[in-house]
């Protein structure tokens, strides 16, 4: 097996990051979507989509989108993302984060117009609700003690929060600096950021 992916794109980081926390020992493949890497027929053969990321499997054949990327893989085992009894917890707040997290700062990322950003920091903020009231237990991540699928899209959001300089409250920030205390997590985002940097010129400013 092997993952198509970027370390820019967020769904990309998204599987990566779940990837690494279960151990398994997938190739990351840097597809170069700025050079229409997303477009050649080779790649749309494996998602006519023309998007990220791809799970190439050993037959050829491919698994797109991240959720069902990690889904397939916690089906193989061991059951790490999806831990007995939280599979419901940990996959309703992994659409919460792709919903009302990674896509409104995904809008953000590209485009710094004044009702971008208002419109992202109201759906953030309510997405941010929602968390809080998972979190108030003291429990760390949304299922408990460790990351789980339910985690994934909310840390590499709140990781473009961090870099596009959106301000978070402050058990988000907290809960962001438990995510990114993790060795995977932190090595995604060193991956990310030169990235972050170099794409400055093709982002619409403010």
């Amino acid at each position: 097996m092997k993952l198509h992916y970027h370390p820019l794109s967020s769904y990309s980081r998204k599987a990566a990051i779940g990837i690494g926390l279960r151990g398994d020992p997938v190739p990351l493949v840097t597809v170069d979507a700025f050079a229409g890497g997303l477009k050649t027929p080779a790649y749309l053969q494996l998602n006519p989509f023309g998007k990220m990321p791809v799970l190439e499997l050993e037959d050829g054949s491919a698994i797109f989108e991240s959720t069902s990327i990690l889904e397939y893989l916690e089906e193989r085992g061991p059951r790490v993302l999806l831990p007995p009894g939280q599979e419901r917890q940990a996959r309703h707040f992994d659409r919460l984060g792709d919903l009302y997290l990674l896509d409104p700062i995904g809008k953000f990322f590209w485009n710094k117009q004044p009702e971008v950003r208002t419109a992202t920091e109201a759906t953030m903020g309510k997405a941010f609700g929602v968390w809080q009231a998972a979190l108030a237990d003291g429990r760390s991540f949304v299922c408990g003690p460790a990351i789980t699928l339910g985690d994934l899209a909310a840390a590499v959001a709140l990781h473009y929060a961090q870099t596009e300089g959106l301000e978070v409250p402050d058990f988000m920030a907290a809960y962001r600096e438990r995510l990114f205390a993790t060795p995977v997590l932190q090595a995604s985002s060193a991956a990310a950021m030169p990235f972050v940097a170099a794409t400055l010129p093709r982002r619409q400013p403010a």
